[in-house]
């Protein structure tokens, strides 16, 4: 890599910049994608509004519409994502019931920062491991292999220390919940079943706050993750360390080695005369060669050992640093995510953490609304302006975007309306013979929620309801037709709800 920047400077920084570039954009992809749209809208003879300009031909399956009108209103409801109230409302409870209202997901920059990380780890494994990669092979085809292998390790330990945090964090929820559970006398169940965000959220609210929590994340802490993250971290820490110190003593012994020999040839070449810098060409006695030579050992083992407490200190803050960050690694994935089984989508309905009420959802639509409005009133003028000077038309265009907007809906609420009935079809069909009915023995002891269900499985087929009311006990009975009644009343208010959503929208 180093070589890489100081053989292709200008390409090296452009492939930097281009990566940070490419970050930005994704991290502000929403934001560029609307005002490159509005740009390339108001782009002066080649852009949209310019070409749609051109098309004054009448939408003949739309009355009233010119085709270029609807085709501007297709391009701009692209970036509009309409819920009713209701909906909103039953995601931000489902984030509330869990325990993640405030929490958002990983932020880019965090994980620029992993990144980073990772690189780091990367680059100091790889000098540990590149004498033992690939034995007998070429100095750069070991530290390439190297570098391979230490990033795999990097990227294992980054995925091994988010899950961690987020199992710590879903755990501690859990136990929390738990806790107040056994504070509260154990009344009732701990959890009453699994509530996904597909179905009403109220179903449980008679229920206490914890028994809702675990409903949306779980009823079983775990530690599994947490506990492999941890083996395989301190495995690697010692790993490291040991790899670190192992090229460290062959180092220090190849030192002593050396200097040992290039003393000993000093000394020989000394005492034999062949040093010509030598003051004394006489011959040494022994026992001032062995002195000299025990001094020169004493010497060199005596720098052998200070490299080495110094190694092996700075092997082991590297080791204390390689875990801090691991642990780091753990605290952002704590810190961020969701622990509800469906928490991430109910966040990403919403706009992800962009609409804190339902109030800041219309005025995002307004905002839309109101410039697509003014773009398409552009291109009616300078349709009418074409129409006057080449045109024969007798028609004015005088559509809005949100007649177009509430078309979209009628014809969303009729294929809903369809999917339903279709759907309702092919369970009758699929549906089994009905059975006799029981008899009013057996009646007695069927139970409220038995009788509902039995009713929805019958589908459509009213004769086959009523015969099936006939037989239960009159107590019963009374029961079964008050549920229906308020289901059905509950029905027309969330209807009403969205209709008067709709028409306050518009």
């Amino acid at each position: 890599m180093k070589e890489f920047f100081q053989t292709y400077p200008v390409a090296a920084w452009s492939i930097v910049s281009t990566m940070l570039a490419l970050i930005v954009v994704a991290s502000l992809w929403d934001k560029l994608k609307w005002w490159w749209h509005n740009t390339w809208y108001r782009f002066p003879l080649i852009g949209r509004l310019a070409s749609l300009s051109q098309d004054s031909n009448e939408d003949p399956s739309h009355e009233g519409w010119f085709k270029g009108e609807r085709s501007l209103c297709r391009d701009y409801k692209k970036f509009i994502r309409i819920q009713n109230e209701h909906d909103f409302n039953e995601k931000i409870t489902y984030l509330t019931k869990a325990g993640d209202t405030g929490r958002r997901e990983t932020p880019g920059w965090i994980w620029l920062l992993t990144v980073a990380m990772v690189f780091v780890e990367a680059m100091g494994f790889s000098y540990v491991l590149a004498g033992y990669t690939l034995p007998g092979a070429s100095e750069n085809l070991q530290q390439t292999g190297a570098y391979g292998i230490a990033f795999l390790i990097s990227i294992i330990l980054v995925a091994f220390t988010h899950f961690a945090g987020h199992e710590l964090h879903k755990s501690s929820q859990i136990k929390h919940a738990r806790r107040e559970w056994i504070e509260d006398g154990r009344k009732g169940k701990f959890s009453t079943g699994t509530v996904p965000l597909a179905r009403p959220q109220s179903q449980d609210d008679h229920a206490p706050a914890y028994t809702q929590l675990v409903n949306r994340v779980g009823t079983h802490p775990s530690n599994m993750i947490t506990i492999g993250a941890t083996v395989f971290v301190v495995a690697i820490a010692l790993f490291a360390t040991y790899v670190r110190g192992q090229v460290l003593e062959k180092q220090l012994q190849q030192q002593v080695t050396a200097q040992t020999s290039q003393a000993e040839l000093t000394i020989r070449a000394t005492s034999s005369g062949l040093d010509m810098s030598a003051k004394s060409s006489n011959d040494l006695p022994d026992a001032d060669l062995k002195a000299n030579k025990q001094a020169d050992e004493k010497a060199a083992n005596d720098e052998a050992s200070l490299d080495r407490h110094g190694g092996w200190g700075t092997f082991i803050a590297l080791a204390f640093v390689f875990v801090f960050l691991q642990i780091l690694g753990v605290i952002f994935g704590y810190r961020w995510g969701f622990a509800g089984k469906d928490s991430s989508s109910a966040f990403r309905a919403i706009g992800k953490g962009r609409y804190a009420t339902y109030a800041d959802v219309r005025a995002h639509y307004q905002e839309i609304a109101d410039t697509a409005q003014s773009m398409l009133e552009n291109l009616q003028q300078r349709l009418m302006d074409k129409n006057a000077r080449f045109g024969n038309s007798g028609q004015f265009p005088n559509k809005a975007f949100r007649e177009f907007m509430q078309e979209m809906r009628n014809e969303e609420v009729a294929e809903r309306s369809h999917e339903r009935e279709a759907t309702a079809r092919i369970a009758v069909m699929q549906q089994q013979p009905v059975t006799a009915p029981p008899v009013q023995a057996e009646a007695e002891t069927v139970s409220l929620a038995q009788a509902i269900a039995h009713l929805k499985s019958l589908g459509t087929n009213k004769e086959a309801k009523k015969a099936y009311l006939t037989t239960l006990t009159p107590a019963l009975d009374a029961e079964v037709r008050a549920s229906l009644k308020a289901e059905k009343e509950d029905e027309a208010r969330r209807a009403r709800e969205r209709d008067a959503e709709l028409e306050d929208l518009l």
